[in-house]
């Protein structure tokens, strides 16, 4: 995109900064150490009788510094089919016993985003200059009165490619460990999912389809 906005520039400069190749390994340490700690602890109360159809990753609000994502275990999953874009999940499932907000990931990509959070924008893109008491009804505003950080032209798109930056970054995690058949201990069903979402966001991502070894 050409002309970006030098706001939105200094954030993608930001997320360029980032260091991918050691967030990886924090998120390998992490899911190893959840693997054996919770997802597949009988004394945390999980049922290792109960098939898995996925695991879910699910973060809040993520402008701001410090996301983390916990992790749910999807149990029964009526008209359950393996994604590979994202989807919308609907409510047609169930979550394994204790397999319920779960420690699961950090999200440090998500961390130069905190510059979008309104509390930390400008003055030019807060509003903040108008004093709407005093605007009278039918007077025109200019348009250059009333900045809206989210009319900005990428503003959209560097939320976006925050986001697949660090799913990308996860399943290339989640593929070596899968290589490595770390998730062997998990009681998981033929074609089960990695998947995140937002929360509320009514769509998640796969993350990594992994097939039953027979």
């Amino acid at each position: 995109m050409p002309n970006r906005d030098s706001y939105l520039e200094d954030i993608l400069k930001n997320l360029n900064r980032f260091d991918f190749n050691r967030y990886k390994q924090n998120v390998e340490k992490e899911i190893l150490e959840n693997l054996k700690e919770w997802w597949t602890n009988t004394d945390k109360g999980i049922k290792k009788e109960e098939e898995l159809f996925a695991i879910l990753f699910e973060y809040d609000y993520f402008f701001q510094k410090n996301v983390e994502a916990s992790a749910y275990g999807i149990g029964e999953w009526k008209d359950y089919q393996a994604k590979t874009d994202k989807f919308n999940m609907g409510f047609d499932y169930d979550f394994a016993t204790e397999f319920y907000a779960c420690p699961g990931i950090k999200l440090n990509f998500f961390d130069s985003l905190e510059a979008l959070d309104y509390s930390n924008l400008p003055e030019k893109y807060t509003n903040n200059n108008l004093n709407f008491d005093e605007i009278k009804i039918g007077e025109i505003i200019e348009v250059d009165e009333f900045n809206d950080i989210e009319d900005l032209l990428g503003y959209q798109e560097i939320v976006e490619l925050h986001k697949y930056k660090g799913m990308l970054a996860i399943h290339d995690v989640l593929l070596e460990l899968d290589s490595r058949k770390e998730f062997e201990s998990l009681n998981y069903k033929d074609k089960f999912m990695f998947l995140i979402d937002e929360h509320d966001s009514g769509e998640v991502y796969p993350l990594l389809i992994k097939n039953k070894h027979y």
